[in-house]
Protein backbone atom coordinates (compact mmCIF):
# COMPACT_ATOMS: atom_id res chain seq x y z
CA UNK A 1 0.00 0.00 0.00
CA UNK A 2 2.01 2.95 -1.29
CA UNK A 3 -0.53 5.74 -1.27
CA UNK A 4 0.25 8.77 0.82
CA UNK A 5 -1.56 8.67 4.18
CA UNK A 6 -3.33 11.95 4.83
CA UNK A 7 -6.17 10.77 7.04
CA UNK A 8 -6.42 8.64 10.19
CA UNK A 9 -9.70 7.25 11.46
CA UNK A 10 -9.86 6.28 15.14
CA UNK A 11 -12.69 3.94 16.10
CA UNK A 12 -13.57 4.22 19.77
CA UNK A 13 -13.23 6.96 22.37
CA UNK A 14 -12.28 6.72 26.02
CA UNK A 15 -8.70 7.25 27.13
CA UNK A 16 -7.32 5.14 24.28
CA UNK A 17 -9.11 6.99 21.50
CA UNK A 18 -8.68 10.53 22.76
CA UNK A 19 -5.03 10.17 23.86
CA UNK A 20 -4.26 8.78 20.42
CA UNK A 21 -6.17 11.53 18.64
CA UNK A 22 -4.53 14.30 20.64
CA UNK A 23 -1.01 12.86 20.39
CA UNK A 24 -1.27 12.33 16.63
CA UNK A 25 -2.72 15.75 15.84
CA UNK A 26 -0.31 17.49 18.24
CA UNK A 27 2.84 15.79 16.96
CA UNK A 28 2.13 15.12 13.29
CA UNK A 29 0.58 18.54 12.72
CA UNK A 30 2.94 20.59 14.86
CA UNK A 31 4.39 22.44 11.85
CA UNK A 32 1.33 22.24 9.58
CA UNK A 33 -2.07 22.15 11.28
CA UNK A 34 -3.80 20.52 8.30
CA UNK A 35 -1.16 18.01 7.24
CA UNK A 36 -2.85 14.89 8.69
CA UNK A 37 -6.60 14.88 9.29
CA UNK A 38 -7.80 12.94 12.33
CA UNK A 39 -11.36 11.63 12.70
CA UNK A 40 -12.64 9.86 15.79
CA UNK A 41 -15.80 7.74 15.58
CA UNK A 42 -17.36 6.84 18.91
CA UNK A 43 -20.32 4.59 19.61
CA UNK A 44 -23.19 6.29 21.46
CA UNK A 45 -24.13 2.97 23.08
CA UNK A 46 -21.01 1.99 25.03
CA UNK A 47 -21.19 3.06 28.69
CA UNK A 48 -18.26 4.98 30.11
CA UNK A 49 -16.81 3.88 33.43
CA UNK A 50 -15.17 6.53 35.62
CA UNK A 51 -12.79 4.27 37.49
CA UNK A 52 -9.98 5.78 39.53
CA UNK A 53 -6.79 5.00 37.66
CA UNK A 54 -3.10 5.51 38.28
CA UNK A 55 -0.41 6.60 35.86
CA UNK A 56 3.32 6.00 35.70
CA UNK A 57 6.31 8.32 35.70
CA UNK A 58 6.63 10.24 32.48
CA UNK A 59 2.92 11.01 32.25
CA UNK A 60 3.55 14.67 33.02
CA UNK A 61 5.78 14.77 29.94
CA UNK A 62 2.75 13.77 27.87
CA UNK A 63 0.66 16.55 29.39
CA UNK A 64 3.39 19.11 28.75
CA UNK A 65 3.86 18.06 25.16
CA UNK A 66 0.11 18.22 24.61
CA UNK A 67 0.24 21.73 26.12
CA UNK A 68 -2.32 20.95 28.80
CA UNK A 69 -1.86 23.24 31.84
CA UNK A 70 -1.26 21.12 34.92
CA UNK A 71 -3.80 23.03 36.97
CA UNK A 72 -6.52 22.45 34.36
CA UNK A 73 -5.69 18.76 34.17
CA UNK A 74 -5.80 18.27 37.94
CA UNK A 75 -9.05 20.14 38.47
CA UNK A 76 -10.86 18.65 35.47
CA UNK A 77 -9.73 15.05 36.04
CA UNK A 78 -10.32 14.88 39.82
CA UNK A 79 -6.60 14.15 39.96
CA UNK A 80 -4.23 13.71 42.87
CA UNK A 81 -0.49 13.11 43.09
CA UNK A 82 1.16 9.69 43.12
CA UNK A 83 4.72 9.28 44.39
CA UNK A 84 4.83 5.55 44.98
CA UNK A 85 3.04 2.25 44.90
CA UNK A 86 2.41 0.62 48.27
CA UNK A 87 1.97 -3.13 48.60
CA UNK A 88 0.31 -4.54 51.70
CA UNK A 89 0.27 -8.23 52.49
CA UNK A 90 1.93 -9.44 49.30
CA UNK A 91 4.41 -11.23 51.55
CA UNK A 92 4.25 -12.47 55.11
CA UNK A 93 6.98 -12.23 57.74
CA UNK A 94 8.34 -15.13 59.78
CA UNK A 95 5.36 -14.84 62.14
CA UNK A 96 2.85 -14.97 59.29
CA UNK A 97 2.01 -11.28 59.57
CA UNK A 98 1.50 -9.17 56.44
CA UNK A 99 4.43 -7.02 55.31
CA UNK A 100 4.00 -3.55 53.81
CA UNK A 101 6.54 -2.18 51.36
CA UNK A 102 6.84 0.65 48.84
CA UNK A 103 7.96 1.07 45.25
CA UNK A 104 8.85 4.78 45.14
CA UNK A 105 9.35 6.74 41.94
CA UNK A 106 12.49 8.27 43.42
CA UNK A 107 15.42 5.88 43.52
CA UNK A 108 18.14 6.09 46.14
CA UNK A 109 20.78 7.39 43.80
CA UNK A 110 24.39 6.58 43.05
CA UNK A 111 27.32 6.48 45.46
CA UNK A 112 30.77 6.53 43.89
CA UNK A 113 29.42 5.15 40.62
CA UNK A 114 27.33 2.32 42.09
CA UNK A 115 23.67 2.05 42.99
CA UNK A 116 23.08 2.88 46.64
CA UNK A 117 21.64 -0.56 47.25
CA UNK A 118 25.12 -2.11 46.90
CA UNK A 119 26.16 -0.12 49.97
CA UNK A 120 22.93 -0.85 51.78
CA UNK A 121 23.41 -4.60 51.30
CA UNK A 122 26.86 -4.44 52.86
CA UNK A 123 26.55 -1.73 55.50
CA UNK A 124 22.82 -1.38 56.21
CA UNK A 125 21.31 1.86 57.48
CA UNK A 126 21.06 1.66 61.27
CA UNK A 127 17.90 -0.42 61.28
CA UNK A 128 16.06 1.57 58.63
CA UNK A 129 15.15 0.23 55.22
CA UNK A 130 16.82 1.71 52.17
CA UNK A 131 13.92 3.99 51.21
CA UNK A 132 13.48 5.41 54.69
CA UNK A 133 17.19 6.04 55.06
CA UNK A 134 17.89 7.78 51.77
CA UNK A 135 14.76 9.55 50.54
CA UNK A 136 11.57 11.28 51.76
CA UNK A 137 8.94 9.21 49.94
CA UNK A 138 7.66 7.12 52.85
CA UNK A 139 7.50 10.16 55.16
CA UNK A 140 5.68 12.09 52.46
CA UNK A 141 3.07 9.37 51.98
CA UNK A 142 2.46 8.65 55.63
CA UNK A 143 2.11 12.36 56.45
CA UNK A 144 -0.18 12.91 53.42
CA UNK A 145 1.98 15.71 52.06
CA UNK A 146 2.18 17.17 48.58
CA UNK A 147 5.32 16.55 46.48
CA UNK A 148 5.10 20.21 45.47
CA UNK A 149 5.39 23.41 47.44
CA UNK A 150 2.57 25.94 47.25
CA UNK A 151 4.96 28.17 45.29
CA UNK A 152 5.96 25.44 42.84
CA UNK A 153 5.40 26.17 39.18
CA UNK A 154 3.34 23.75 37.05
CA UNK A 155 5.17 20.49 36.46
CA UNK A 156 7.91 21.53 38.88
CA UNK A 157 8.64 18.96 41.56
CA UNK A 158 10.49 18.65 44.84
CA UNK A 159 9.88 14.88 44.74
CA UNK A 160 9.12 12.82 41.59
CA UNK A 161 5.42 12.26 41.05
CA UNK A 162 2.75 11.29 38.61
CA UNK A 163 -1.02 11.26 39.12
CA UNK A 164 -4.19 9.40 39.97
CA UNK A 165 -7.15 10.41 37.82
CA UNK A 166 -10.79 9.75 37.04
CA UNK A 167 -10.52 7.96 33.68
CA UNK A 168 -13.90 9.16 32.42
CA UNK A 169 -13.30 12.78 33.40
CA UNK A 170 -9.83 12.64 31.86
CA UNK A 171 -11.07 11.30 28.52
CA UNK A 172 -13.82 13.96 28.46
CA UNK A 173 -11.18 16.64 29.05
CA UNK A 174 -9.03 15.27 26.23
CA UNK A 175 -12.03 15.06 23.91
CA UNK A 176 -12.82 18.73 24.42
CA UNK A 177 -9.22 19.76 23.71
CA UNK A 178 -8.89 17.47 20.69
CA UNK A 179 -12.04 18.84 19.08
CA UNK A 180 -10.79 22.39 19.64
CA UNK A 181 -7.57 21.43 17.87
CA UNK A 182 -9.30 20.13 14.79
CA UNK A 183 -10.06 16.47 15.44
CA UNK A 184 -13.29 15.63 13.65
CA UNK A 185 -15.80 13.83 15.88
CA UNK A 186 -18.54 11.46 14.73
CA UNK A 187 -20.90 9.76 17.12
CA UNK A 188 -22.12 6.65 15.34
CA UNK A 189 -22.14 2.88 15.67
CA UNK A 190 -19.74 0.87 13.54
CA UNK A 191 -21.64 -2.10 12.14
CA UNK A 192 -19.18 -3.67 9.74
CA UNK A 193 -15.61 -3.48 8.44
CA UNK A 194 -15.02 -3.59 4.67
CA UNK A 195 -11.75 -5.06 3.37
CA UNK A 196 -10.25 -4.62 -0.09
CA UNK A 197 -8.71 -7.37 -2.23
CA UNK A 198 -5.39 -7.10 -0.31
CA UNK A 199 -7.09 -7.49 3.06
CA UNK A 200 -6.65 -3.82 4.00
CA UNK A 201 -9.47 -1.93 5.72
CA UNK A 202 -11.05 0.18 3.00
CA UNK A 203 -14.24 1.41 4.69
CA UNK A 204 -16.41 1.22 7.78
CA UNK A 205 -20.16 0.76 7.65
CA UNK A 206 -21.79 3.13 10.14
CA UNK A 207 -25.31 2.79 11.48
CA UNK A 208 -26.31 6.37 10.67
CA UNK A 209 -23.64 7.58 8.29
CA UNK A 210 -23.43 4.60 5.97
CA UNK A 211 -20.17 3.75 4.20
CA UNK A 212 -17.17 5.68 5.58
CA UNK A 213 -13.95 5.24 3.53
CA UNK A 214 -10.67 5.06 5.47
CA UNK A 215 -6.97 5.25 4.63
CA UNK A 216 -5.56 4.25 8.00
CA UNK A 217 -7.48 3.11 11.06
CA UNK A 218 -6.73 2.89 14.79
CA UNK A 219 -8.72 0.25 16.66
CA UNK A 220 -9.84 1.50 20.09
CA UNK A 221 -12.87 -0.80 20.40
CA UNK A 222 -11.84 -2.28 23.75
CA UNK A 223 -11.67 -5.96 24.61
CA UNK A 224 -13.84 -6.74 21.54
CA UNK A 225 -10.99 -5.86 19.16
CA UNK A 226 -13.57 -5.35 16.43
CA UNK A 227 -11.12 -4.39 13.68
CA UNK A 228 -7.66 -5.85 14.32
CA UNK A 229 -8.79 -9.10 15.92
CA UNK A 230 -12.22 -9.72 14.42
CA UNK A 231 -12.04 -8.20 10.94
CA UNK A 232 -8.31 -8.72 10.26
CA UNK A 233 -8.02 -11.95 12.21
CA UNK A 234 -4.92 -11.06 14.21
CA UNK A 235 -4.41 -13.69 16.96
CA UNK A 236 -4.72 -12.82 20.63
CA UNK A 237 -1.97 -14.17 22.86
CA UNK A 238 -3.65 -15.20 26.09
CA UNK A 239 -1.53 -14.50 29.17
CA UNK A 240 -3.62 -16.81 31.35
CA UNK A 241 -0.72 -19.23 31.60
CA UNK A 242 1.38 -16.46 33.16
CA UNK A 243 -1.16 -14.44 35.18
CA UNK A 244 -4.24 -15.80 36.93
CA UNK A 245 -6.47 -12.77 37.57
CA UNK A 246 -9.28 -12.21 35.07
CA UNK A 247 -12.05 -10.33 36.89
CA UNK A 248 -12.48 -6.92 38.48
CA UNK A 249 -15.19 -5.46 40.72
CA UNK A 250 -14.67 -1.67 41.01
CA UNK A 251 -16.21 0.00 44.04
CA UNK A 252 -15.84 3.75 44.68
CA UNK A 253 -16.04 4.62 48.37
CA UNK A 254 -15.72 7.80 50.45
CA UNK A 255 -12.39 8.84 51.94
CA UNK A 256 -11.93 7.74 55.54
CA UNK A 257 -10.72 11.28 56.21
CA UNK A 258 -11.22 13.73 53.31
CA UNK A 259 -8.38 15.91 54.60
CA UNK A 260 -5.86 13.08 54.42
CA UNK A 261 -5.04 12.05 50.86
CA UNK A 262 -2.02 9.81 50.59
CA UNK A 263 0.05 10.45 47.44
CA UNK A 264 0.34 6.76 46.60
CA UNK A 265 -1.60 3.86 45.15
CA UNK A 266 -2.17 0.90 47.46
CA UNK A 267 -2.44 -2.75 46.40
CA UNK A 268 -3.67 -4.95 49.27
CA UNK A 269 -3.37 -8.71 48.85
CA UNK A 270 -6.59 -10.68 49.41
CA UNK A 271 -7.22 -14.40 49.28
CA UNK A 272 -8.01 -14.57 45.56
CA UNK A 273 -6.10 -11.57 44.22
CA UNK A 274 -5.72 -8.01 45.43
CA UNK A 275 -7.65 -4.82 46.18
CA UNK A 276 -6.60 -1.50 44.71
CA UNK A 277 -6.84 1.87 46.42
CA UNK A 278 -6.61 4.95 44.20
CA UNK A 279 -7.25 8.28 45.98
CA UNK A 280 -9.03 10.93 43.92
CA UNK A 281 -9.97 14.36 45.22
CA UNK A 282 -13.64 13.46 45.60
CA UNK A 283 -13.44 9.83 46.68
CA UNK A 284 -11.40 6.64 46.79
CA UNK A 285 -11.36 4.43 43.75
CA UNK A 286 -11.12 0.86 44.93
CA UNK A 287 -12.07 -2.63 43.88
CA UNK A 288 -11.10 -6.30 43.80
CA UNK A 289 -8.88 -7.78 41.07
CA UNK A 290 -9.24 -11.57 41.31
CA UNK A 291 -9.14 -14.94 39.59
CA UNK A 292 -12.45 -16.59 38.68
CA UNK A 293 -10.72 -19.98 38.98
CA UNK A 294 -10.30 -19.44 42.72
CA UNK A 295 -13.12 -17.07 43.62
CA UNK A 296 -16.69 -16.82 42.34
CA UNK A 297 -18.09 -13.36 41.67
CA UNK A 298 -20.28 -13.68 44.75
CA UNK A 299 -17.37 -14.72 46.94
CA UNK A 300 -15.24 -11.89 45.62
CA UNK A 301 -18.00 -9.36 46.28
CA UNK A 302 -18.44 -10.66 49.83
CA UNK A 303 -14.69 -10.47 50.51
CA UNK A 304 -14.47 -6.95 49.09
CA UNK A 305 -17.38 -5.77 51.26
CA UNK A 306 -15.90 -7.41 54.34
CA UNK A 307 -12.55 -5.72 53.69
CA UNK A 308 -14.05 -2.26 53.14
CA UNK A 309 -16.58 -2.57 55.97
CA UNK A 310 -19.02 0.27 56.53
CA UNK A 311 -17.49 2.33 53.72
CA UNK A 312 -19.54 0.33 51.20
CA UNK A 313 -22.86 2.08 50.42
CA UNK A 314 -25.90 0.14 51.59
CA UNK A 315 -27.36 0.01 48.08
CA UNK A 316 -24.12 -0.98 46.33
CA UNK A 317 -24.37 -3.71 43.72
CA UNK A 318 -21.41 -5.60 42.25
CA UNK A 319 -20.37 -4.67 38.71
CA UNK A 320 -18.15 -7.45 37.44
CA UNK A 321 -15.73 -6.67 34.62
CA UNK A 322 -14.24 -9.58 32.70
CA UNK A 323 -10.68 -8.85 31.67
CA UNK A 324 -8.87 -10.35 28.70
CA UNK A 325 -5.34 -10.66 30.05
CA UNK A 326 -2.92 -10.80 27.15
CA UNK A 327 -2.10 -8.98 23.95
CA UNK A 328 -2.41 -9.29 20.19
CA UNK A 329 0.50 -10.92 18.39
CA UNK A 330 1.11 -7.83 16.25
CA UNK A 331 -0.18 -4.40 17.18
CA UNK A 332 0.09 -3.09 13.60
CA UNK A 333 -1.41 -5.20 10.79
CA UNK A 334 -1.84 -3.89 7.23
CA UNK A 335 -3.37 -0.41 7.63
CA UNK A 336 -4.61 -0.87 11.21
CA UNK A 337 -3.00 -0.24 14.58
CA UNK A 338 -4.70 -1.34 17.80
CA UNK A 339 -4.26 0.44 21.09
CA UNK A 340 -5.70 0.31 24.59
CA UNK A 341 -7.68 -2.80 25.44
CA UNK A 342 -7.96 -3.68 21.74
CA UNK A 343 -4.20 -4.27 21.71
CA UNK A 344 -3.67 -5.83 25.10
CA UNK A 345 -3.95 -5.61 28.86
CA UNK A 346 -1.39 -7.04 31.27
CA UNK A 347 -3.70 -6.59 34.28
CA UNK A 348 -4.01 -3.38 36.36
CA UNK A 349 -1.31 -3.97 38.99
CA UNK A 350 1.31 -1.48 37.80
CA UNK A 351 -1.02 1.09 36.17
CA UNK A 352 0.38 0.42 32.71
CA UNK A 353 -2.85 0.87 30.70
CA UNK A 354 -2.47 4.59 29.94
CA UNK A 355 1.27 4.13 29.54
CA UNK A 356 0.83 1.57 26.75
CA UNK A 357 -1.67 3.85 25.00
CA UNK A 358 0.78 6.74 25.14
CA UNK A 359 3.69 4.59 23.94
CA UNK A 360 1.61 3.24 21.06
CA UNK A 361 0.64 6.76 19.96
CA UNK A 362 4.22 8.02 20.21
CA UNK A 363 5.58 5.07 18.27
CA UNK A 364 2.90 5.48 15.61
CA UNK A 365 3.96 9.11 15.27
CA UNK A 366 7.59 8.03 14.76
CA UNK A 367 6.76 5.29 12.26
CA UNK A 368 3.77 7.00 10.71
CA UNK A 369 3.29 5.85 7.09
CA UNK A 370 3.02 9.33 5.64
CA UNK A 371 4.47 8.18 2.31
CA UNK A 372 2.78 4.79 2.30
CA UNK A 373 2.91 1.75 4.54
CA UNK A 374 6.45 0.39 4.71
CA UNK A 375 7.08 -3.18 5.87
CA UNK A 376 10.28 -2.15 7.64
CA UNK A 377 8.46 0.50 9.66
CA UNK A 378 5.63 -1.89 10.53
CA UNK A 379 8.11 -4.57 11.59
CA UNK A 380 10.10 -2.22 13.83
CA UNK A 381 6.91 -0.79 15.37
CA UNK A 382 5.69 -4.29 16.23
CA UNK A 383 9.09 -5.21 17.64
CA UNK A 384 9.08 -2.18 19.92
CA UNK A 385 5.56 -2.91 21.12
CA UNK A 386 6.39 -6.58 21.66
CA UNK A 387 9.30 -5.59 23.89
CA UNK A 388 7.04 -3.25 25.83
CA UNK A 389 4.53 -5.98 26.64
CA UNK A 390 7.29 -8.44 27.55
CA UNK A 391 8.82 -5.91 29.92
CA UNK A 392 5.49 -5.34 31.67
CA UNK A 393 4.71 -9.07 31.82
CA UNK A 394 8.04 -9.94 33.44
CA UNK A 395 7.63 -7.37 36.18
CA UNK A 396 4.05 -8.21 37.08
CA UNK A 397 4.68 -11.96 37.07
CA UNK A 398 7.61 -11.29 39.42
CA UNK A 399 5.25 -9.68 41.93
CA UNK A 400 3.13 -12.84 42.22
CA UNK A 401 5.81 -15.45 41.68
CA UNK A 402 7.96 -14.24 44.58
CA UNK A 403 5.09 -14.00 47.10
CA UNK A 404 5.04 -16.43 50.03
CA UNK A 405 1.32 -16.22 50.80
CA UNK A 406 -0.21 -19.66 51.52
CA UNK A 407 -3.70 -19.41 49.94
CA UNK A 408 -4.50 -21.62 46.89
CA UNK A 409 -4.50 -18.64 44.51
CA UNK A 410 -1.08 -17.48 45.67
CA UNK A 411 0.38 -21.00 45.64
CA UNK A 412 -0.86 -21.42 42.07
CA UNK A 413 0.74 -18.08 41.12
CA UNK A 414 4.07 -19.61 42.17
CA UNK A 415 3.69 -23.23 41.18
CA UNK A 416 1.21 -23.52 38.31
CA UNK A 417 2.15 -20.69 35.95
CA UNK A 418 4.62 -20.39 33.10
CA UNK A 419 7.30 -17.92 34.15
CA UNK A 420 8.87 -16.00 31.24
CA UNK A 421 12.40 -17.18 30.52
CA UNK A 422 13.81 -13.67 30.81
CA UNK A 423 12.44 -13.34 34.33
CA UNK A 424 13.63 -16.79 35.40
CA UNK A 425 17.11 -16.01 34.10
CA UNK A 426 17.29 -12.77 36.08
CA UNK A 427 15.92 -14.29 39.28
CA UNK A 428 18.52 -17.03 39.08
CA UNK A 429 21.28 -14.49 38.38
CA UNK A 430 20.14 -12.32 41.29
CA UNK A 431 20.61 -15.19 43.72
CA UNK A 432 24.32 -14.58 43.21
CA UNK A 433 24.64 -10.93 42.06
CA UNK A 434 22.84 -7.68 42.72
CA UNK A 435 20.86 -6.28 39.76
CA UNK A 436 22.67 -3.98 37.38
CA UNK A 437 21.54 -1.81 34.49
CA UNK A 438 22.10 -4.34 31.71
CA UNK A 439 20.01 -7.07 33.35
CA UNK A 440 16.60 -5.67 32.35
CA UNK A 441 15.85 -5.80 28.63
CA UNK A 442 14.03 -2.74 27.38
CA UNK A 443 14.01 -0.92 30.68
CA UNK A 444 11.74 1.81 29.37
CA UNK A 445 9.40 1.49 32.35
CA UNK A 446 10.87 -0.85 34.98
CA UNK A 447 14.51 -0.41 35.90
CA UNK A 448 16.79 -2.54 38.02
CA UNK A 449 15.89 -0.21 40.90
CA UNK A 450 12.23 -1.25 40.61
CA UNK A 451 13.19 -4.92 40.68
CA UNK A 452 15.64 -4.49 43.52
CA UNK A 453 13.36 -2.58 45.85
CA UNK A 454 10.48 -5.06 45.46
CA UNK A 455 12.63 -8.17 45.76
CA UNK A 456 14.62 -6.74 48.67
CA UNK A 457 11.36 -5.97 50.47
CA UNK A 458 10.43 -9.64 50.05
CA UNK A 459 13.76 -10.79 51.50
CA UNK A 460 15.17 -12.00 48.19
CA UNK A 461 18.61 -10.50 48.82
CA UNK A 462 18.95 -11.56 52.45
CA UNK A 463 22.42 -13.05 52.43
CA UNK A 464 25.73 -12.06 53.97
CA UNK A 465 27.80 -11.11 50.95
CA UNK A 466 27.60 -10.28 47.26
CA UNK A 467 30.37 -9.96 44.64
CA UNK A 468 31.71 -6.46 44.21
CA UNK A 469 32.03 -5.55 47.88
CA UNK A 470 35.66 -4.71 47.32
CA UNK A 471 34.51 -1.69 45.31
CA UNK A 472 32.71 -0.19 48.31
CA UNK A 473 34.03 2.28 50.87
CA UNK A 474 32.04 2.91 54.02
CA UNK A 475 32.79 6.61 54.37
CA UNK A 476 30.82 7.83 51.31
CA UNK A 477 27.84 5.74 52.38
CA UNK A 478 27.88 7.17 55.89
CA UNK A 479 28.01 10.66 54.40
CA UNK A 480 25.01 9.88 52.18
CA UNK A 481 23.01 8.66 55.16
CA UNK A 482 24.02 11.67 57.27
CA UNK A 483 23.08 14.12 54.52
CA UNK A 484 19.70 12.45 54.00
CA UNK A 485 18.95 12.42 57.74
CA UNK A 486 19.58 16.17 57.79
CA UNK A 487 17.81 17.13 54.57
CA UNK A 488 14.67 14.99 54.74
CA UNK A 489 13.17 16.62 57.89
CA UNK A 490 13.93 20.07 56.46
CA UNK A 491 12.27 19.14 53.20
CA UNK A 492 9.16 17.89 54.97
CA UNK A 493 8.74 21.29 56.60
CA UNK A 494 8.52 22.96 53.18
CA UNK A 495 5.67 20.85 51.88
CA UNK A 496 1.96 21.51 52.43
CA UNK A 497 -0.57 18.78 52.95
CA UNK A 498 -1.73 17.05 49.80
CA UNK A 499 -5.28 18.34 50.33
CA UNK A 500 -4.12 21.92 50.97
CA UNK A 501 -2.12 21.98 47.76
CA UNK A 502 -5.05 20.67 45.72
CA UNK A 503 -7.37 23.21 47.32
CA UNK A 504 -4.91 25.99 46.49
CA UNK A 505 -5.37 25.28 42.77
CA UNK A 506 -8.96 26.49 43.02
CA UNK A 507 -7.89 29.89 44.26
CA UNK A 508 -7.19 32.80 41.89
CA UNK A 509 -3.65 33.09 43.18
CA UNK A 510 -2.97 29.63 41.79
CA UNK A 511 -2.70 31.00 38.25
CA UNK A 512 1.00 30.62 37.60
CA UNK A 513 3.35 30.81 34.67
CA UNK A 514 3.82 27.43 33.03
CA UNK A 515 7.23 25.87 33.54
CA UNK A 516 8.31 22.58 32.06
CA UNK A 517 11.34 22.08 34.26
CA UNK A 518 11.58 19.34 36.86
CA UNK A 519 13.58 19.96 40.03
CA UNK A 520 14.36 16.80 41.96
CA UNK A 521 16.25 18.21 44.89
CA UNK A 522 17.15 14.86 46.40
CA UNK A 523 18.27 13.08 43.23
Amino acid sequence: MNERINEVTIVGGGSAGWITALVLTSLLNRADEDRIKITLIESPHIPNIGVGEGTVTGFSRLLRQLKIPEQDFILNSDATFKCAGRFHGWNLDSNGEPVTFYNPFMDSGIVEGLDAYYYFQKYGASGQNLVQATQPTIDLVEKCLSPKKLSSKPYEAIIPYTYHLNALAFSEQLAKIAKQRGVRYIQDEMQNVELDERGFVSALQLEQGGRFPVQFVVDCTGFRGSILQQALGEPFLDYGKHLLVDRAIPMPVPHVDPDRIEPCTTATALSGGWMFGVPLQSRMGTGYIYSSAFKSDEQAWDELKATLGDRVPADAEPRVIRMNIGRVRNTWVKNCVATGLSAGFVEPLEATAIYTIERTARNLSLYFPEFGINDHGVSRFNKVMDQQYREILDYIVMMYYTSNRPEPFWRAAREDIVVPDTLLENLELWKHYLPNYDDVAGGSLFSTWNYYIILASKGYFDKDHYPGEGMLRKEPWEKRLHDAATRIPELMKQLPSHRDYLNSLRQPAAQKNISYSMNYQLS
